[in-house]
């Protein structure tokens, strides 16, 4: 069987500092199965806006290592050591407004666009389409696809359709088209373009999540859409996070608290940071920092508005636009609690980093949450602003007995790694070639 295993995300995302929870799971992919071409017939496939290639391993194998190398690196972490900085100044009125941390840089360098001109011109000579699928030697075909890119463009994969080719989709949520509200204008058309996408073609669909597995059942049985095989097959987590003793937790003189994830309304810290300022403003200093680390996202515009101008969270906020996962790791290790208010997700991939970390985690009880979380996380109504202050009363005592209750609890949480997850991918796509 010839492995045809989709990367357009990394190409399209490469100049990117820091990865998101998809980026990781295509990396992942990438990684494992760059292994396997040593000594079986993979290929990786890049779907481009007019056409798809297929390359070799040796000539995506660079792009790959030095991606994943940029992801990790932590030695020369600025941001992380601006942020040390900032932590342990004292908490005072100077600041006229939240402190703002390595705004990223999401341009393009001269490098970047040489190694995607180089990776286009491979592809036009090596196009994927039914005619190259026939020269595969009588060989079935099987095309995984893990981070969703590029399927609302259905044309770009009619070549699928081909009778040798087998297909594994990943799908990661249907919150666009269950929760519409929280996303950009016309992405719940697009997500349906993607999820039919999937549908039209998959032998096996795999969800991140119980819960996103069933928001696809119930999506087939609102639309009469029939739903191919479907695994769940939660995310791994990024080695560094299971294997982190040699990286020190950030020593601050305050205790602070972390949120993750980009800024965007479906994140709820529009109501997090309004939580915060009155929890805040009710003592004569704040008792501790917030840490906002993330992109800035969409339609966002009230949350920024807190953020760039609020003089009342001056002296507790700080954004941070970016880390190195060896960054990340240390500001988690050293927090007083993960925030995790968000009001739906996926997959809670913070919850799961923390947690591995022994971080405490509130969050809120969304599905997702409390499946990644299982019962070692504390759960909170999104909206209960005082059940999120009097955590807060909790956290912020490092030895009060609501917070060590949960410590303890971590000292058993047992993750899923990559090597686990990978294990089942490969049952699946043994199952697919014997079918």
């Amino acid at each position: 069987m010839v492995l045809l295993v989709d990367i357009s995300r990394l190409v399209e995302n490469l100049h990117l500092t820091t990865p998101t929870g998809i980026d990781r799971v295509e990396m992942a992919y990438a990684r494992h199965f760059l292994a396997r071409a040593a000594t079986d017939d993979v290929r990786f496939v890049v779907t481009w806006p007019h056409f798809s290639g297929v390359l070799r391993a040796d000539e995506i194998k660079p792009l790959i290592e030095e991606t994943a190398a940029g992801w990790s690196a932590g030695r020369s972490d600025q941001s992380l050591e601006l942020l040390r900085t900032a932590l342990n100044e004292p908490i005072d009125g100077s600041r006229a407004r939240p402190q703002r941390i390595g705004a990223p840089d999401d341009k393009r360098s001269l490098a970047d666009w040489q190694q995607i001109v180089a990776l286009w011109l491979r592809s036009v000579v090596k196009r994927l389409d039914r005619r190259a699928i026939a020269g595969f030697d009588d060989k079935r075909g099987c095309y995984i696809h893990v981070s969703q890119f590029r399927l609302n463009r259905p044309e770009r994969f009619a070549w699928l359709a081909h009778p040798s080719m087998r297909s594994i989709f990943m799908l990661h949520d249907l919150i666009p088209i269950t929760h519409p509200e929280y996303c950009r204008p016309g992405e719940a058309m697009r997500h349906r373009a993607r999820v039919d996408t999937m549908l039209r073609h998959a032998t096996r669909i795999v969800t991140v999540s119980e819960t996103t597995r069933r928001s696809l059942l119930a999506y087939g049985a609102a639309g009469g859409k029939a739903i191919p095989p479907t695994d769940v097959v939660p995310s791994g987590l990024t080695p560094i996070f299971l294997d982190h003793r040699a990286i020190p937790a950030l020593n601050s003189s305050i205790p602070y608290f972390v949120v993750v994830g980009t800024i965007e309304p479906r994140k709820n810290l529009l109501h997090l940071l309004t939580v915060w300022h009155r929890w805040t403003q009710e003592g004569k200093s704040p008792r501790a920092r917030l840490v906002v680390v993330g992109r800035r996202g969409w339609e966002n515009e009230n949350i920024l508005e807190l953020l760039d101008r609020s003089k009342g969270l001056a002296p507790s906020v700080l954004e941070v636009a970016s880390l190195s996962d060896a960054g990340m790791v240390s500001l988690l290790k050293g927090a007083a609690a993960l925030l995790a208010p968000s009001f739906v997700e996926g997959y809670g991939l913070p919850v799961a980093e923390a947690l591995a970390l022994g971080t405490p985690v509130i969050a809120s009880n969304s599905e997702a949450h409390r499946e990644a979380g299982g019962k070692f996380a504390d759960y909170l109504d999104p909206l209960d602003g005082h059940g999120w202050m009097r955590a807060f009363d909790d956290y912020v005592q490092a030895h009060s007995k609501r917070r060590q209750e949960r410590l303890e609890l971590t000292r058993i949480y047992s993750p899923d790694d990559w090597n686990s997850s990978l294990s089942k991918i490969e049952k699946i796509i043994d199952q697919v070639a014997s079918d």
